[in-house]
């Protein structure tokens, strides 16, 4: 009589049940080391004495790794990982060679396993029997071994036993191989939509400072001309030079935007975490662009908040935080209300470690389909239709540069709201310490 009705009579029920739980692994994408201890604890236990391990083949090397042994020394596992395949390295190694079954009923006496008795001995081993572990190509992709602690050779049971599990080993193998390859494309698609979409945001952000540049380099070159080709007063000399020397600053101001956004972007823009103190900052600020207030009659006001615990100390970069508000309150002054107010105010975040700065106006709120591009360089709203004339002004470089330097000092900018009663920016900083006797 055969041995296979003899294994499903005795066997189906725990076979089949070892067979569902290995494939409700492989379903639910467990790691491959799980999937293949489960089928190897499933086989030990319908093989009692058995000790089993998985290996995975490197076919580029030529070497052997581990995969799973759940029953078998560590010692033993790490002594035979990486072991080079050949004609005569133990079972496995030769298994995956030759492709071909081996077994070795007494490993001190097969000629395959000098160079392992010793590793094998210590480990308690002394049969090993192993099976090529076949792709989808029909070459190995690994080795199914038995292991037993006395002479032994595989009865029909047995092989009927381990071709289960070892075509189940290889649909574990095979599987997390086919997602690692998926996932490895799919970065690669994403790595190349990234840099794709890096470069052309690159092209756009140049094409924009390009046309930022190009008026106050032309009124340079104008009056440059007029200084050369005309004879003009001194009164008129000393404006031509001032509008040169302003111009020339735009531009300026304007390269080393660029040359911060990208110090910014290579995460290599130097940022000192010191105290400052948030109310000497919006002074300097307000006193900086009380000018461009004054001519559209816009009133800066803060509120500190006297009461705040701890103070106004936060801790970050003082040149860079100043940097931050004057954007943040030069953006707001030049599209709030014309006669209107900004209102820069302190309070605690309510979290213990940080301030939350807020920065006010009362214009006209920032268009909808702008808010989610609000801080990318120069960004622009969509025209409107029933406007009398198109606007073309772009957000420019402020809000980018503000956003990444905010961020340099491990705090948050974002928009805390926005619509026709005004906007809302929220700076989060973080707490300075507070110093002894404070």
């Amino acid at each position: 009589m055969s041995a296979a009705p003899d294994l499903w009579a005795e066997d189906a029920r725990e076979l089949l049940e070892g067979q569902t739980e290995v494939l409700e692994m492989i379903a639910r994408a467990a790691p491959l080391d799980e999937v293949l201890t489960g089928i190897l604890a499933s086989l030990e236990q319908l093989m009692p004495g058995a000790r089993c391990s998985v290996l995975l083949l490197d076919r580029e090397r030529g070497t052997l790794h581990h995969g799973a042994a759940p029953s078998l020394p560590e010692t033993y596992v790490g002594a035979i990982d990486g072991m080079a395949i050949g004609p005569a390295a133990g079972s496995c190694g030769t298994a995956a060679a030759l492709d071909v079954a081996v077994v070795a009923t007494d490993v001190r006496s097969d000629p395959r396993w000098a160079g392992y008795r010793e590793i094998a001995a210590a480990a308690g081993l002394r049969s090993c029997w192993s099976t090529p572990i076949e792709g989808r190509d029909g070459r190995p992709v690994g080795t199914f071994a038995v292991y037993h602690a006395r002479p032994h050779r595989p009865n029909p049971r047995e092989q009927l036993l381990v071709d289960r599990f070892t075509h189940l080993a290889s649909v574990a193998i095979d599987h997390a191989r086919l997602v690692q390859e998926r996932r490895a494309r799919l970065e690669a698609e994403t790595a190349r939509r990234t840099a794709e979409e890096l470069s052309h945001a690159r092209l756009e952000l140049l094409a924009a400072v390009g046309h930022e540049a190009r008026t106050p380099i032309q009124a340079i070159v104008g009056f440059a001309e007029l200084l050369g080709t005309m004879d003009l007063d001194e009164d008129r000399r000393r404006e031509a030079l001032q509008h040169i020397g302003a111009a020339a600053g735009h531009v300026m101001d304007l390269l080393s935007d660029v040359l911060d956004l990208s110090r910014i972007e290579a995460n290599v823009l130097p940022v000192a975490a010191e105290p400052v103190d948030l109310g000497e900052v919006v002074d300097e600020a307000f006193g900086l662009l009380s000018a461009q207030a004054g001519r559209r009659e816009c009133r800066l006001v803060h509120d500190l908040g006297d009461d705040l615990a701890g103070g106004h100390r936060v801790l970050g970069d003082r040149r860079r935080l100043r940097q931050v508000l004057i954007n943040l309150v030069a953006n707001s002054v030049r599209h709030g209300r014309a006669g209107g107010r900004v209102e820069v105010a302190c309070r605690d975040a309510g979290d213990g470690a940080s301030v939350l700065v807020t920065i006010d106006d009362d214009g006209p709120g920032i268009p909808l389909e702008l808010l989610p591009r609000i801080f990318t360089p120069y960004a622009r709203a969509a025209p409107d239709d029933d406007a009398a004339e198109p606007s073309t002004e772009s957000i420019g470089l402020g809000l980018a540069l503000a956003y990444g330097l905010v961020r340099a000092m491990d705090g948050e900018l974002s928009v805390g709201s926005s619509g026709p009663g005004g906007t809302s920016m929220h700076l989060r900083l973080p707490r300075a310490p507070r110093s002894e006797g404070a």
